[in-house]
């Protein structure tokens, strides 16, 4: 995390617009960020995916090579097995609709809770700058295995994940609506406290998680939503969608 925006490349290669989302959602101007390499930026980023299965199913059995990266890259993947777990407890239990109840009832309160925060400390509305501040912030502190590239051209603020604490494991694939929905009443708690604020979430996972990103839209000027492709537009879900309609904007 640095103390000021930084440009980033673009235009520039395939790869790196895939990252940060550019062939999704095109800059105009120049994008800013914050943390330009999300592999280096704290304690247990660095981690593979590999690495980090292994740690959480046991088998480096010598203590000794367990280092510091590898327990806050753990810590973080033992937090996404016990969510992932509970989810698939109350579906089992309780069925689907009482697991969605609860991502609702989770993701709605957080959502308002942080957008508030933002507001006491940065003012109305929350500068788009200090949206992809808040982004780089929360993933921070979500810990490792959530890399999310985020930047704002001063219209739009756009984050861009293609990995993430709560994208599921293979083995709970089916558990992608929970994980869903639950963002999707974060972003509506967003847009509750802000009056102004749309928020979008085109592309997403996909119902087994097969999905290569999850990428989220913030701006306050709804012709960016509706000048976005037909493709994006058609990816937002119906939670989202019916909301910002609801603050006027012709999707």
């Amino acid at each position: 995390m640095k103390k000021q925006l930084t440009p980033v490349a673009y235009p520039t290669t395939k790869e790196e617009e895939f990252r940060w989302g550019f062939d999704v959602y095109k800059p105009e101007g120049t994008p800013m960020a914050w943390v330009l390499d999300w592999d280096s930026a704290s304690a247990g980023w660095g981690v593979s995916a590999q690495r980090l299965k292994d740690v959480l199913e046991f088998r480096i059995t010598d203590l000794t090579e367990i280092t510091v990266d590898d327990a806050f890259a753990g810590h973080s993947g033992m937090f996404k097995l016990h969510w992932h777990t509970m989810y698939k407890a109350v579906e089992e239990k309780f069925g689907v609709d009482a697991a969605l109840e609860i991502a609702n009832g989770i993701g709605y309160p957080l959502g308002k809770r942080a957008w508030t925060f933002l507001q006491k400390t940065f003012g109305k509305p929350v500068p788009l700058e200090k949206v992809i501040w808040y982004q780089e912030m929360a993933h921070l502190l979500y810990g490792p295995d959530t890399h999310t590239y985020s930047w704002t051209d001063g219209k739009k603020a756009v984050a861009c994940r293609q990995r993430c604490l709560f994208r599921p494991t293979a083995d709970f694939c089916t558990n992608a609506k929970y994980c869903m929905y639950f963002d999707d009443s974060y972003n509506v708690g967003y847009m509750d406290v802000e009056p102004d604020l749309l928020v979008l979430r085109s592309p997403d996972l996909g119902l087994k998680a097969t999905g290569p990103r999850c990428m989220q839209m913030w701006t306050y000027d709804k012709k960016v939503v509706e000048n976005l492709p037909k493709e994006v537009l058609d990816g937002v879900s119906p939670l989202m969608k019916e909301r910002v309609r609801q603050k006027g904007v012709k999707i």
